[in-house]
């Protein structure tokens, strides 16, 4: 039995160790996976934030040309019909020369086929969004086309003077961070970049790209405990059933245990019960069998009565400390109400001669409501567990306290190690000595004095005599 829970109890941690290394794997791989997730947001996010303000200043400056376009101080916008090729020409001519450059510039558009000789508003409209669409293709490029001197210029000032608001790239970024859940504080261009930290891709945010180079990156210092944050479901998950695994574990075991000591407290049980029936019923049948086959006198055949009545008055006080034990707690009992020191004066005289080694010491009377004879009974356990194991007297004490009555049993005997103080109220339990025990006891006694306290709500402790021997203190609520 003892090996085969040894071999449970290795197979069974092997099986811990393996789910828990599973669930540590599974675990990483979860964290690597959300990893490369904020990884590939935080660069999308990024690239979204630097597009984003990019656009704006296109927009800004489409709107500019869209201005200056119809600026007739600055420039004049004409068509005519050009004959030859069958096509509308327009012209973009500005109002003041410049003394470098061109001054105007003349082109035709593919998909404005009609006729027009002169600069209708539709004609106009669709010329100019024609400029804004084609700019805005240029500045996405990176460059501008001079298509007069003075329009090129100012274009060119207009999108390339001044680099991008890195405080607007800051704001833009942080937001498109909070669409994607990120909330945390980042750093652009960290020189240094310090354990557990992740960094995005570079991406140029020069306002010439991509023939100009500058180059932004961000870093966040702080990643893991974000990364948990976000696992923090499947890690609740992956402790709770953990713990429900070791839980479970540890209950098997308990339980194994408990029944290999149970199995033993049941065989050691066995061994003394069959050893006290067997006693008395050898008697019994050896005088049964005297008293048929012999002729006796009736002097001598009262004698072997007596003893035939003592062996059965044995097995009846054997089978009903058993019985008495299964059958307390079926929920038949009674309280009475009774006066302390009667009840205990009355549960002394149960004991027959051995009553004179009882010396009780009454308390204040008071009056107790108990379950009268289980409460007698259990006293009286204790009373046959100190005459066991002492020689002297035993002392009866009872003390009433704020909320409870105490009975204590005081003995001289050899004492209870420490060790064995809250096991020897188990079932079938017996302190170790050796193979032979010398006081011949079932382990149910102390049992039953324990489940009679608990019964009343009150509870048994074991303490040491000050002249040598145990105490054992039984209370009970008022």
């Amino acid at each position: 039995m003892k090996r085969s829970i040894v071999w449970v109890f290795i197979l069974m941690s092997v099986c811990v160790a393996g789910i828990t290394a599973l669930q540590l794997y599974y675990s990483y791989k979860s964290y690597a996976v959300e990893s490369a997730a904020f990884e590939r947001n935080s660069n999308e996010a990024l690239n979204q934030a630097v597009d984003s303000t990019f656009q704006d200043r296109h927009n800004a400056v489409l709107k500019k040309l869209r201005g200056w376009l119809n600026d007739t101080a600055f420039v004049t916008i004409s068509c005519k019909w050009n004959h030859a090729q069958k096509v509308t020409v327009f012209k973009i001519k500005q109002v003041v020369p410049s003394p470098e450059g061109q001054n105007e510039i003349s082109m035709s558009l593919d998909y404005f086929t009609e006729r027009a000789d002169s600069l209708t508003p539709k004609a106009r409209e669709l010329f100019l969004n024609h400029m804004v669409d084609y700019v805005g293709t240029e500045l996405k490029k990176g460059y501008v086309w001079f298509y007069t001197q003075k329009l090129g210029d100012s274009l060119n000032k207009a999108a390339y003077s001044d680099p991008l608001d890195r405080h607007q790239i800051r704001k833009r970024y942080r937001q498109m961070l909070g669409k994607k859940g990120i909330d945390l504080p980042f750093l652009f261009n960290l020189k240094k970049h310090p354990e557990n930290s992740i960094s995005t891709k570079k991406v140029n945010i020069a306002v010439g790209r991509p023939k100009k180079e500058e180059w932004i990156e961000a870093t966040f210092i702080d990643t893991n405990v974000f990364l948990l944050k976000q696992m923090r479901r499947l890690l609740a998950g992956s402790v709770g059933l953990f713990a429900i695994l070791l839980v479970c574990f540890w209950y098997t075991i308990k339980t194994l245990l408990s029944q290999q000591k149970l199995s033993a407290l049941k065989d050691d049980f066995i061994s003394n019960m069959t050893h006290e029936i067997h006693t008395p019923l050898t008697s019994i049948t050896v005088t049964a069998q005297a008293l048929r086959q012999f002729s006796l006198s009736p002097v001598e055949q009262e004698n072997y009565l007596d003893i035939i009545l003592y062996q059965t008055d044995k097995l009846n006080i054997l089978a009903d400390e058993i019985l008495s034990g299964a059958r307390l707690g079926n929920g038949n009992e009674v309280r009475e109400t009774v006066l302390a020191n009667k009840f205990l004066e009355a549960t002394v005289c149960t004991l027959g001669e051995n009553k004179s080694r009882i010396d009780f010491a009454p308390c204040p009377d008071i009056t107790i409501s108990i379950y009268k004879s289980y409460l007698s009974r259990a006293i009286i356990n204790l009373f046959d567990n100190a005459l066991k194991y002492s020689d002297g007297q035993v002392l009866l004490l009872c003390k009433p306290q704020k909320n409870g009555f105490q009975i204590s049993v005081a003995d001289n005997g050899p004492g209870i190690a420490s060790q064995f103080r809250t096991k020897v109220f188990d079932k079938f339990y017996r302190i170790p000595t050796g193979n032979t025990h010398n006081i011949k006891g079932y382990g149910l006694g102390l049992a039953y004095v324990k489940k009679v306290a608990e019964m009343h709500g009150g509870n048994i402790t074991i303490a040491d005599n000050v002249s040598g021997g145990t105490i054992f203190t039984l209370t009970v609520p008022l």
